[in-house]
Parts: structure tokens; C-alpha cells; sequence
């Protein structure tokens, strides 16, 4: 599991002075990646070999300016060529939750424009990472 520190600014608010659900998303994204590089150590927009496939958030409460978030990012499920990564965020002083999601991405040949099977030596970082990650097949879709 890794966790990145998120700092709420004016920008993320909406007319109603919390952070807008479009933000979120944001959020998502620089823990992702920031849970990739800790993976890969990768940290060149060039070298990104993940494309983001699906996006579930379930809002739990609401951010105003002036708080800040965690967010804790860890790979739940690992499949041939895609995983699931669990995101929790919870306002930093209070330990509040405020939102958990789920990203499934796939390794990805930006390239060729295809999935391909997740290494080994990647899987196997995964697995020093978290753990309790389960391995499984698809029965369809996202493998």
C-alpha cells in the first residue's frame, strides 16, 4: 500500500465551496501514477505502460478548502494483463473517510495500441507491495 498526501486548493471547489466530483478523479490519477512509479520507478510521462480502464468512486463526505487528504492506493485483485487498485481517501486530520474507489487498469503498448500480460518481475513488485493481492482470471472483459 502506498499513501500520497493531497492538498485541496480553490481551484477543486464548485459553487457550493466543496471539492467538485469531477476533482476526484484527479485525485485518482496522481495516486495512481504515484503508486506506479513506487512500483516501477518510473517516472517519465514517456514510460507509462498503464491505461486506465474503469473508475467507481463512492463519495462518503464532503471537502472544503482548508483540509487536506490521504489517499492510500493498493492493488487488490491481478489478472494477465490488468489489476484493480483500491483507493481510499480520508481527510488527513480528522481521518475522516471521504471517498473510496475502485481503477482497474491494463498494462498497456501505447504502440502496438493493445494490452499485454503484465511481466513477472512486475507482478512480483506488486506482490512485495501488497501482499494479500488476489490473482485471478477474467471470465470477460478487462483480463
Amino acid at each position: 500500500m502506498l499513501t500520497i498526501p493531497i492538498e485541496v486548493r480553490f481551484r477543486d471547489l464548485d459553487a457550493i465551496g466543496h471539492v467538485n466530483n469531477a476533482v476526484y478523479l484527479t485525485y485518482l490519477e496522481q495516486a495512481r501514477l504515484a503508486y506506479w512509479a513506487e512500483l516501477t520507478g518510473r517516472v517519465d510521462l514517456r514510460s507509462i505502460d498503464i491505461i486506465l480502464a474503469r473508475v467507481e468512486i463512492d463519495y462518503r463526505s464532503p471537502v472544503s478548502l482548508g483540509e487536506s487528504l490521504d489517499v492510500a492506493v493498493r492493488c487488490v485483485s491481478l489478472r494477465r494483463s490488468s489489476c484493480t487498485l483500491a483507493l481510499i481517501l480520508t481527510e488527513r486530520k480528522s481521518g475522516r473517510l471521504v471517498a473510496e474507489a475502485q481503477n482497474v487498469v491494463v498494462y498497456y503498448d501505447y504502440a502496438a495500441g493493445r494490452s499485454l500480460p503484465i511481466p513477472e518481475t512486475l507482478r512480483q513488485r506488486i506482490r512485495e507491495l501488497d501482499p494479500e493481492v488476489a490473482e485471478t482470471s477474467a471470465p470477460g472483459g478487462v483480463s
